[in-house]
């Protein structure tokens, strides 16, 4: 489905969408000694999200690991489809950056 969910800021009362993201393998589990010597270990601090599609096949990270993520997955052996949802995405995004620009 080419429906986008945003879970943008994710806010203290949201423990179940967090717990969702985490078993999702979306959002990374606290404790992380890496990400904590980087001083990225925090509750999710503003300025970082992550948006998806309703099938959870395309993922937009902000500010995580890295400033920008954009992954296309799904399950199976359609890579051609895999990447024309990846180009599409990467076009929607920069389309979005030039308007907010």
């Amino acid at each position: 489905s080419s429906g986008i969910n945003a879970e943008w800021p994710l806010r203290p009362g949201d423990e179940a969408v967090r717990q969702q993201l985490v078993d999702d393998h979306f959002l990374f589990v606290s404790g992380d000694r890496n990400l904590q010597v980087a001083g990225m270990e925090r509750d999710w601090p503003e300025g970082r999200g992550i948006f998806h599609n309703t099938d959870k096949t395309f993922l937009v990270w902000v500010n995580e690991e890295d400033q920008l993520r954009i992954i296309s997955m799904e399950k199976g052996g359609d890579v051609l489809g895999v990447f024309k949802r990846l180009a599409k995405g990467i076009e929607a995004v920069g389309d979005s950056v030039k308007e907010e620009s």
